[in-house]
């Protein structure tokens, strides 16, 4: 993926955003209301991928992740350090009463015992949806959510995978949502 003027200005405005939300009420038309139950996701693929994905907790957003999918995907860890190819569909729910015109989601792998883990892996956004199309409110979309190489480090071994939502873009506004990550407890699956 080549840097370019349109990606940094999208990650800089993304990072005002996530600065100025944090409610999902607000007065400059991010308003929206929620529905729906939280239920855990269904994640499934390679027993060694599931024992350590996370879908992150994030009670105000209005997209959220049912479903991953992680068939044809492996991560190897030896020797402190980690090599994975992901590759993941995502299903996903509007759980607004809004129509969504777009959204990004973000996965990534995070080593050791990172209490906040920095969600550098792959950025998604639906390709159906830049057609005009919109994601309206209860309606379910399965996107291609990760995918490609990487290595990186794994210290003690150890390495967590993480999928969320990183934004969503109604007519006349970009919304963060907000995450909260789980801790990394002594007994979790060290690959």
């Amino acid at each position: 993926m080549k840097p370019s003027i349109v990606g940094a200005a999208t990650v800089l405005l993304l990072a005002l955003c996530a600065a100025l939300s944090g409610q999902q009420r607000s007065e400059n038309g991010c308003d929206f209301n929620l529905s729906g139950a939280q239920v855990a996701p269904n994640i499934t693929g390679p027993d060694e991928i599931v024992a350590i994905t996370h879908v992150v907790d994030q009670p105000d957003s209005p997209i959220k992740i049912v479903a991953a999918d992680f068939k044809n995907s492996f991560i190897t860890v030896s020797n402190e350090r980690f090599t994975e190819q992901l590759n993941c569909t995502l299903r996903v729910q509007n759980q607004s009463d809004r129509a969504v015109r777009s959204f990004e989601t973000i996965s990534g792998l995070a080593g050791g015992n990172a209490a906040v883990p920095v969600l550098g892996g792959y950025g998604a956004s639906p390709d159906n949806m830049s057609t005009g199309r919109s994601l309206m409110p209860g309606e379910q979309l399965e996107i291609h959510g990760c995918g490609g190489r990487g290595d990186g480090g794994a210290p003690n071994n150890r390495v967590r995978l993480f999928v969320s939502i990183g934004s969503v873009l109604f007519d006349g506004c970009v919304y963060v949502p907000s995450r909260r990550f789980p801790t990394l407890r002594t007994t979790d699956a060290a690959l």
